[in-house]
C-alpha cells in the first residue's frame, strides 16, 4: 500500500526539478520572475521587514537556507554575518547557479550550496540555529519539511519563514489563470492559516510576525506611472490598519511566520 504515494512523491519531486533546472538553465528566462515582477514591485515592505528580521537572527549563528534556489538569500544572510551558511536545493541546476554567484561576490569561503532533498536531510540533529524558508513550503509535504525543520534546528533555534496565502479570492484566481507559472502541485497547496498552524504538531511556537499587502495590491496597476510610489506609500498604510484586523488579515497576499522550540520524537 505505500508503493502509490512513494511512487507519487516521486513523480512530483522529479517535476519540480526538473521545472526549476528549466526555470534556471543557462540561456533561459524565469518567466515566473519577469511575469510576476509587476507584483513583486509592491514588495518593498515585506523586504525590509525580512531583511531586518534576518540580520538580527543571524549573526554569528549558522543558518541553512531550506530550498535556496538562486541562492539570494544565502549571499544576503553570510553579508549579515553568519558565521557559516549552507544552501540545499532539489535542483542540481539552482545549485551550481548559486555557488556561481557565491564566487562572484566573493563569498564562496563562507557559503556552500549542496543538491539535497528537502524532505530527508543529511544534516544531524540540531546542525542550525536558523532555517531560512523562503516561499518554499508549498512546495513540499509539508508534514515532512516541518518535520525535517525541527530534526535540524537547534534548540534554541529559530526557522524564519515567509509564504503567499491562498485565502485571497482574487490572488487565488491569478494563480490558477497563469499555470506555466508553477507546477500542479505547488498550485494546489498554497498554504493557508490551518496548513501555517499545523506546524504546532512539531514546534511549540509558531508565532505570525506580520501580514503584507492587502491594499497595496491596488498599486499594481500603477507601476510603471509617476502615481506609483505616493499611491503605494499611502496604500502601506492602509494596510497597516486593515492588516491588523483579525477578520481581514488571513486575505493578504503574504506573511512572515516563525517557527521556534523544536518537538523531539
Amino acid at each position: 500500500m505505500t508503493a502509490i504515494p512513494q511512487t507519487a512523491a516521486l513523480l512530483r519531486k522529479d517535476e519540480e526539478r526538473a521545472f526549476h533546472d528549466a526555470l534556471r538553465g543557462a540561456g533561459g528566462s524565469d518567466p515566473c520572475l519577469t511575469t510576476n515582477k509587476k507584483f513583486y514591485e509592491i514588495g518593498r515592505s515585506n523586504h525590509e521587514f525580512a531583511v531586518a528580521r534576518l540580520a538580527n537572527a543571524c549573526r554569528g549563528r549558522r543558518v541553512l537556507d531550506y530550498c535556496c534556489g538562486d541562492g539570494e538569500s544565502s549571499l544576503l544572510a553570510a553579508a549579515l554575518g553568519a558565521a557559516e551558511v549552507v544552501g540545499i536545493d532539489i535542483s542540481p541546476v539552482s545549485v551550481a547557479a548559486a555557488a556561481e554567484k557565491a564566487r562572484a561576490r566573493g563569498l564562496a569561503d563562507r557559503v556552500r550550496f549542496e543538491v539535497m532533498d528537502a524532505e530527508a536531510l543529511a544534516f544531524a540533529r540540531g546542525s542550525f540555529d536558523v532555517v531560512i524558508v523562503a516561499g518554499v513550503l508549498h512546495h513540499l509535504d509539508l508534514d515532512l519539511a516541518y518535520r525535517e525543520l525541527a530534526r535540524v534546528l537547534a534548540d534554541e533555534g529559530q526557522v524564519l519563514c515567509g509564504e503567499a496565502l491562498r485565502h485571497n479570492a482574487l490572488v487565488r484566481w491569478y494563480r490558477r489563470a497563469t499555470p506555466r507559472l508553477r507546477t500542479g502541485w505547488e498550485t494546489e497547496h498554497i498554504l493557508g492559516r490551518p496548513e501555517i498552524l499545523r506546524a504546532r504538531r512539531h514546534f511549540d511556537v509558531v508565532r505570525i510576525d506580520r501580514f503584507f499587502h492587502l491594499a497595496t495590491l491596488a498599486a499594481v496597476p500603477f507601476r510603471n506611472t509617476p502615481l506609483f510610489a505616493p499611491m503605494l506609500s499611502a496604500l502601506e498604510r492602509v494596510d497597516a490598519v486593515l492588516l491588523s484586523l483579525p477578520g481581514i488579515r488571513w486575505q493578504a497576499w503574504q506573511a512572515l511566520f516563525t517557527l521556534a522550540r523544536p518537538r523531539r520524537d
